[in-house]
């Protein structure tokens, strides 16, 4: 079991998928922050993450990067039968448990880690802490204002962070829930993008509900409740998989 884990975990990192993910949304991110604002410390970091977050054209795609690492393996292991080999040997509760935590962090860091990156960049050619100058008021009536004066510009650098963690983490189980249910490769890439354009249209007076809200955090008015729903959404994403490769052991 373990010795499958490692081997596993791997290669969920070790693709060019992820790669190809992570080295796409680093650029799309970081070129938000050097077109969107001088690099000369003469705005505030939050007009820059501003851009980042708001108008760079990431959150309504951000769907798309974390279901490209390992979320669609488990069909080419159902074409080839594969998957009954690893059923034999561990049941699909042990198999799912050791593939939903290897899926669930590529996910999660395919996205954590280039927002980590966008949000030193900001902060580095940003002036941080409570805006001022031209971008006085920026915050005011933000969640944000609140965390700033009272955690300090830390708390909202590792709020996004892992808030896209669990993003990535919970679209990336998307993948694997479809790749389980309906085991086609572009079904597993291409429903979950379809599924979070149709949560966010429908969920748009529901925003602590809503994929492109949690994302953000500060939409919801409070980043612990949003990671908290991610986490629930988690759960649920899990339980449906775990039902899935129960009915294909059944089934054979």
């Amino acid at each position: 079991m373990n010795g499958f884990f490692w081997k596993d975990l791997k290669r969920s990192f070790l693709n060019a998928g992820f790669f190809v993910g992570m080295a796409a949304l680093t650029t799309l991110l970081l070129t938000a922050v050097v077109t969107g604002a001088p690099l000369d410390r003469t705005r505030s970091s939050y007009y820059i993450l501003f851009n980042v977050f708001g108008a760079s054209g990431f959150t309504p795609f951000a769907a798309v990067f974390p279901v490209l690492a390992y979320a669609a393996r488990f069909c080419e292991e159902y074409q080839s039968g594969y998957y009954r080999m690893i059923f034999s040997r561990m049941g699909p509760m042990r198999f799912g448990g050791t593939r939903i935590l290897t899926v669930l962090l590529s996910g999660g860091v395919m996205l954590a880690v280039p927002i980590a990156i966008a949000c030193a960049a900001a902060y580095t050619f940003g002036v941080q802490g409570v805006p001022q100058g031209s971008d006085e008021g920026l915050l005011d009536g933000t969640i944000m204002l609140t965390y700033v004066m009272k955690y300090g510009d830390w708390y909202i650098a590792a709020g996004k962070t892992i808030l896209g963690f669990l993003f990535g983490s919970v679209w990336a189980l998307m993948g694997f829930m479809f790749a389980v249910w309906i085991p086609n490769r572009y079904v597993a890439l291409i429903a979950p993008f379809v599924l979070y354009e149709s949560m966010w249209i429908g969920l748009d007076g529901i925003v602590w509900l809503n994929p492109i809200r949690l994302l953000r955090g500060e939409d919801v008015g409070s980043y612990p409740l949003a990671a908290g729903v991610e986490c629930v959404y988690l759960i649920v994403v899990s339980t449906a998989i775990m039902a899935g490769l129960v009915r294909r052991y059944r089934n054979g």
